[in-house]
């Protein structure tokens, strides 16, 4: 499935990629648009004489949504090329009780076991790529929300490229938040730098703006972004991947869980459900396939496809698949995490692939190179989609990552109402997504039990727990036990220090940039 970059990008010839390469990417920020950068720039050209046209703000807006997408090659600040994952996996299930690193050896990636054993320093790739990366996608949707208003073009076309250009900024300052600025406990942290006009971050020398202000602009813009963006049901097929009002909505209902404002995440996240315009995938294991894709319980996705021309695949298909089967092996699940589900809960076959296990293409996977003897079943493709050039620099594949399910608006419902004291609400969500769960197996009679209890605290473990199991393996569980106030409980053993490891550290590089105005995280 061609993504909208793909279909914006099919227009743009070699002359007008470099303009939009050196006109949205900024300073200071790593981009996959490196190799262009050494030509020999041909005029000079700004931002006011690229955005003249409506066709302008449409390429632009096409390059804002690429800067979500996680390539698997950036260049150091060596120059060199370094081949690196996407960091979504390191942070969200590495640094988690879910995943091992993986890999061929110890020395295979160094700096992703930094993360995983909690010694990780400044100087940390995966920091300094996530950083520049989410950066580079404010940028991108800065320059689009200063430069598209003096446009001469359609009114309500305007209004849609700015209102997406407020999703895709809200989305990176919110992920940019979670990992540097947050106070899981106050809601009071250190913050991040925001940047609202032409500055890029390689060249901003401003502080960092404490956590309200920076929830304030994320609110803002997600609320003026639903005001304007159409529902999943007004799009067509070929414009599946963008932003749209429900992923707008349900993003600011994650905003309001992460600060624990339950009554307002309770109320839109009700609004949201009672829209009718999503539904829970009858399917659980076929959400992940590249034909359940946008499906009935998809809100938002970031949209990958691998074809013989345009290459803008996903990094997870070959870089998490077991070396058995021409992957690199990383993200391996655990056995605390295996251990985790009912053994009848069909999520589990689901999430997991087992030693020796045949593949629906007839293809073995063998667990001998996971520490665990277990890979990611959830990035998993048959071997015809796998990329034809594998071994001669093409490691990536054709699956979507699914940012935004239904079932996790459902499980931030049960969550909220059961904080405000309302169980029969919390129950009514929480058992949705168990008996979706459940129907997926043989013979659903005692399968997964609709949970009954209305005692708080039994509830919110039994909500924390249904997380864990449906979204196993999609790069969330490490924010939510931060979020959740979990970390030093679930992950002390594995290095985790409370009031250090719920933030990263800066990037060196770019506290040097700063002169000075940025200032490291505490215990880094």
């Amino acid at each position: 499935m061609l993504s909208l970059l793909q279909t914006a990008r099919s227009r743009i010839a070699t002359g007008r990629a470099l303009l939009l390469c050196t006109l949205l990417l900024g300073a200071g920020v790593w981009t996959g648009c490196d190799n262009m950068l050494d030509i020999e720039p041909q005029g000079e050209q700004t931002s006011a004489s690229f955005f003249t046209s409506a066709d302008d703000a449409n390429r632009a807006l096409a390059g804002a949504y690429d800067a979500l997408q996680q390539q698997y090659e950036v260049p150091t600040y060596q120059g060199a090329p370094t081949f690196l994952a996407g960091y979504d996996m390191v942070f969200g299930e590495v640094a988690s009780d879910n995943a091992f690193k993986g890999g061929e050896s110890q020395n295979d990636q160094p700096d992703i076991d930094d993360v995983q054993s909690f010694t990780v320093n400044p100087n940390n790739l995966y920091i300094g790529k996530m950083w520049s990366s989410l950066y580079e996608a404010v940028t991108r949707s800065n320059r689009i929300l200063n430069n598209v208003p003096d446009i001469e073009m359609d009114e309500a076309e305007r209004a849609d490229i700015l209102a997406q250009a407020r999703f895709i900024r809200a989305y990176a300052n919110f992920y940019l938040l979670q990992a540097f600025g947050m106070d899981p406990d106050s809601n009071n942290g250190p913050g991040i730098v925001l940047l609202t006009g032409e500055v890029t971050i390689g060249n901003a020398d401003q502080p960092r703006s404490p956590e309200p202000e920076v929830w304030t602009l994320i609110e803002d813009d997600l609320r003026a972004a639903a005001q304007e963006l159409p529902t999943k049901g007004e799009l067509s097929s070929s414009e599946y991947g963008r932003a749209t009002m429900g992923a707008a909505n349900t993003l600011l209902v994650k905003a309001h869980i992460f600060q624990k404002e339950w009554s307002e995440a309770e109320t839109l996240a009700r609004q949201v459900i009672n829209s009718g315009e999503y539904r829970l995938a009858d399917d659980f294991g076929g959400i992940f396939r590249t034909s359940g894709e946008h499906g009935p319980g998809s809100i938002f996705e970031i949209n990958y496809a691998q074809d013989a021309n345009e290459i803008e695949g996903y990094y997870g298909n070959v870089w998490q698949a077991s070396r058995s089967t021409w992957g690199f092996g990383f993200k391996q699940p655990t056995q605390d995490l295996v251990d985790a589900f009912d053994s009848n809960d069909p999520r589990l076959d689901a999430t997991i692939i087992f030693d020796g296990e045949v593949m629906p293409d007839g293809t073995t996977v063998g667990g001998a190179t996971s520490r665990s003897g277990y890979h990611n079943e959830k990035i998993w493709i048959p071997q015809d989609l796998y990329p034809s050039n594998q071994g001669v620099g093409d490691y990536e594949g054709p699956s979507n990552v699914r940012y935004l399910r239904f079932a996790n608006l459902l499980l931030w419902h049960a969550e909220a109402a059961n904080e405000l004291g309302n169980a029969p609400a919390a129950l009514e969500s929480l058992n949705r997504v168990r008996e979706r769960a459940r129907q997926n197996a043989d013979n659903p009679s005692g399968v997964l039990p609709d949970i009954t209890t209305t005692n708080q605290s039994e509830l919110r473990e039994a909500i924390y727990r249904e997380r864990r199991l449906e979204f196993a393996m999609e790069d969330l569980r490490f924010f939510d036990l931060m979020r959740q106030g979990r970390a030093d409980e679930v992950l002390s053993d594995a290095g985790f220090v409370a009031g250090t490891h719920e933030r990263m550290p800066i990037p060196q590089r770019e506290i040097d940039l700063s002169d000075g105005a940025l200032q490291q995280n505490p215990g880094y």
